[in-house]
């Protein structure tokens, strides 16, 4: 399991240069093994941006702010960032944005699997619609279009005169956000540990992030895997210790690490210093159907919905698909 570290890496990406439009990119979401979560740490010089200004339909953008002042415009206009702020997109019109530098922001989206989902994009500025599987238009091309005259207007219509909302995109501080004691059952040893709820916060509609403030000795779960959910860590202070499947490692402010489905992602963070460490866990929407394994106490958590979940000791499964159906035995 390798970690990557958003404050010092090198970016060595095809750089996106065209005219105004400069950024130099380094990939996390094949180097960190993400099928679904998927990241790119970005750099811009001031005054250069980063894309078009943008929305998609289908799925939401993460951004965090590693350093600079990037400044970003939204719905309301533009504003500058700080270091440590954290910004959800929306899925639709109210998700539109772009940013300009000077700064390095880490860029969370759909990964490997979600690019090959339903989506599409819509650049307000230029009115174009792109979608997959990598096709784009310019509206006024349309040879028909819903809904017709006299039916609902969708407010991307007057893409140069949108109205001004009183709020822009949700956004937390990581480093000011207050923190209380959490109760995610998920946790099972990680009880008493101090954090805060983001997707809440953020409006968040297909995943969500924990932020997890860890006092000397504690941890934020127990060392688990899980299937159906694929979960991210980066630290933002302190020197938390990794356990993985091959051994375990210290972490450093700045890591980034993904722990995909299945066995290759069981992990355990727990901080072995004196001093507080602070972390935050991106994960695939907590809300859907999922299972949890638990190697230490031998135990599986099943999530049937967000409302339903049940424990139970690993030993205690069943081998026979068709144990207990009524019929089986018969002739």
């Amino acid at each position: 399991m390798r970690a990557v570290n958003v404050v010092s890496c090198e970016p060595d990406d095809v750089p996106l240069e065209r005219g105004e439009f400069r950024g130099a990119a380094f990939d996390l979401t094949e180097r960190l093994g993400a099928r679904v979560i998927g990241a790119t740490v970005w750099e811009m010089q001031a005054g250069k941006k980063l894309g078009p200004y943008h929305y998609h339909d289908g799925f939401e953008e993460w951004m965090y702010v590693v350093s600079g002042a990037p400044i970003l415009r939204d719905r309301t206009g533009e504003r500058v960032l700080v270091p440590g702020e954290l910004i959800a997109f929306q899925s639709g019109p109210l998700g539109a944005h772009t940013v300009h530098g000077p700064g390095r922001i880490v860029m969370f989206s759909a990964g490997d699997r979600g690019w090959g989902e339903a989506f599409v994009t819509v650049y307000l500025d230029s009115d174009k619609i792109g979608a997959a599987p990598g096709v784009m238009f310019r509206r006024a091309d349309a040879i028909d279009a819903w809904p017709r005259e006299g039916g609902e207007k969708r407010c991307t219509e007057t893409p140069r005169h949108e109205p001004v909302r009183k709020s822009g995109s949700p956004s937390v501080n990581l480093m000011t956000i207050t923190t209380k004691l959490l109760g995610d059952d998920d946790r099972r040893d990680g009880s008493g540990v101090r954090g805060a709820q983001l997707g809440p916060l953020l409006g968040a509609q297909t995943w969500t992030a924990t932020l997890h403030e860890l006092g000397p000795g504690e941890p934020a779960a127990a060392y688990h895997y899980k299937w159906c959910r694929e979960e991210w860590a980066l630290v933002l202070g302190g020197a938390p210790t990794l356990r993985h499947a091959d051994g375990q490692v210290a972490l450093s402010p700045g890591d980034i690490v993904c722990f995909p489905q299945g066995p290759a992602g069981a992990h355990r963070l727990v901080n072995n210093t004196d001093d507080v460490a602070r972390l935050i866990v991106f994960s695939t929407d907590t809300r859907r159907p999922m299972s949890a394994f638990f190697p230490d106490s031998g135990t599986v958590l099943i999530r049937v919905s967000d409302h339903e979940g049940f424990l139970f000791r690993h030993d205690d499964q069943i081998d026979d698909y068709w144990d207990g159906e009524p019929g089986v035995g018969a002739a």
